[in-house]
């Protein structure tokens, strides 16, 4: 049984005016917030006489911890509106006009979902704590929830609520309602990030502090310390997952494959990846056998199953523009969602300017540096974030659906398991035999890998698929039993 350290803020207003990095309205409030907040209401006034090794021991025992998930009302920005505070400088200056001055701030508007509850809603902050562990961190736990009484605000001055903690179990915690972000190390450029505590994180604070109330001396002004102990991490809903970091590639000019060829394309570019990483110190986990090969383990199925850490090769199709002839002439290496982006580095870098050869040892182009002026906005279509996305080559089943709509739905939602997906950030799917893309083809008309071309007399069943999601999801996107090796990859359309 797995326990968890539940930490609710109930705020006691709908606008919340915390901030991150660069001024940057922020929601949901950070875990290093919250821990902030819980050490200032531990030490505020008379309670700071209480202050005790334990209770900084419980604090440090939280800068261990992996990051909390948290669950609360969704938010959005509210309109902005200009506040009138005195001026720090009007003691210099003593024309009235001048004492005070305006500052324009854009909080967040909290959506409780009832009229019936008032203020902002109650935001939850979880830590999982294994049973194994727990011996060693219910004392911890325990401070840590008479702690969390003392808080009075989280974010500014304004932004007043109250708090307590407890300790659930794991159906107390999925019963929790509102909507639930996760914390991720990997995220896109200029996306949002969150900082969390890390190991010195409260010793840094108390020298923040320290030298807050030191910072006038006599006449001399000594700027206070900056807090520096923290890490940054992205936080997004539970129904959506981080981009894949990937490297991607095209072939020069005159170098293309048919579509139909797309698992002999990528069984190319996996054999180059083994060959180059044979020959390389790159540590990859699990091995290279694995993440870059795909050699799967006794008894498993290959492509099946959630949890194989490993390259996908996939081959991206000329698509999205009246011209588009739906040949490949660009492919992408990508690691699985949540990767830390070491290992698509590594084959960027070591994969460039490489030379393709077939099975026959044909020379087949180099893999180049994206070229051509159209390339970004193709690549763009199978990387970037949407909503609405539709295959470009057949998704592949895990099973036989037997001619059975309903079959053939239960396996498509088992093979958007299969390649780390939620189904509740599934809005939508729709099957048709016919192609959505100019160039793609009927499934039938795909090469596949042994592996996956029959089993027991019969094909795998196959169909083109439009995906929509209930929110924005980062590719590249690839489904089916087939997602390794060029098979369901999906692009945007719309």
């Amino acid at each position: 049984m797995r326990y968890h350290l539940c930490i609710s803020v109930t705020l006691l207003d709908t606008l919340f005016h915390g901030k991150g990095d660069g001024e940057v309205p922020e929601w949901p409030p950070s875990p290093m917030r919250l821990v902030q907040a819980l050490v200032a209401g531990s030490r505020s006034g008379c309670r700071n006489g209480e202050w005790s090794e334990a209770k900084a021991e419980a604090f440090r025992w939280i800068e261990r911890r992996e990051p909390p998930v948290i669950i609360g009302p969704a938010a959005e920005r509210a309109a902005a509106y200009t506040l009138f505070v005195p001026n720090n400088d009007s003691d210099k200056k003593f024309d009235r006009q001048d004492r005070l001055t305006s500052k324009v701030v854009r909080p967040h508007r909290t959506a409780n979902g009832s009229s019936a509850t008032k203020g902002g809603g109650t935001l939850h902050y979880l830590w999982t704590i294994s049973e194994s562990e727990w011996s060693g961190a219910s004392s911890h736990a325990e401070i840590l929830c008479r702690e969390a009484r003392h808080l009075m605000a989280l974010g500014w001055g304004i932004d007043q609520a109250v708090a307590d903690g407890r300790v659930l179990t794991d159906t107390e915690a999925a019963a929790l309602p509102g909507r639930r972000w996760r914390g991720w190390h990997t995220h896109r450029p200029g996306q949002q990030r969150s900082r969390i505590p890390i190991e010195g994180s409260l010793n840094d604070m108390e020298m923040v502090h320290a030298s807050f109330m030191s910072r006038i001396n006599g006449n001399r002004f000594n700027p206070p310390r900056k807090l520096k102990r923290y890490e940054y991490i992205a936080y997004l809903s539970a129904n959506t997952l981080p981009p894949r970091p990937y490297a991607v590639f095209e072939l020069p000019d005159g170098g293309a494959f048919r579509q139909e060829d797309a698992a002999a394309v990528a069984a190319i570019l996996r054999s180059l990846a083994c060959r180059c990483a044979k020959d390389d110190s790159h540590e990859f986990p699990s091995g290279s056998e694995m993440y870059v090969a795909g050699h799967s383990k006794a008894g498993e199925a290959p492509g099946n199953g959630s949890s194989t850490l490993r390259f996908s090769y996939l081959p991206l199709p000329t698509i999205g523009h009246e011209h588009a002839d739906g040949m490949i002439r660009r492919v992408l290496i990508a690691e699985p969602f949540g990767g830390d982006g070491a290992h698509a580095r590594w084959a960027q870098q070591r994969l460039r300017n490489q030379l393709l050869r077939d099975h026959d040892g044909n020379e087949r182009g180099i893999l180049l540096n994206l070229w051509r002026n159209s390339s970004s906005a193709i690549v763009d279509r199978y990387v970037g974030e949407h909503k609405n996305w539709a295959s470009v080559t057949p998704v592949i089943l895990p099973g036989f659906d037997d001619g059975k709509r309903i079959k053939a739905e239960r396996l498509f939602l088992q093979a958007v398991r299969q390649a780390g997906l939620s189904l509740d950030g599934v809005a939508d799917f729709t099957f048709r035999k016919a192609p959505f893309w100019s160039g793609s083809q009927h499934p039938n008309c795909y090469r596949r890998p042994d592996y996956l071309d029959s089993a027991k007399n019969r094909r795998f069943s196959a169909w083109h698929v439009h995906l929509s999601f209930r929110e924005l999801m980062a590719g590249p996107i690839s489904i089916g039993a087939g997602r390794h090796c060029g098979l369901g990859v999906f692009a945007a359309s719309g």
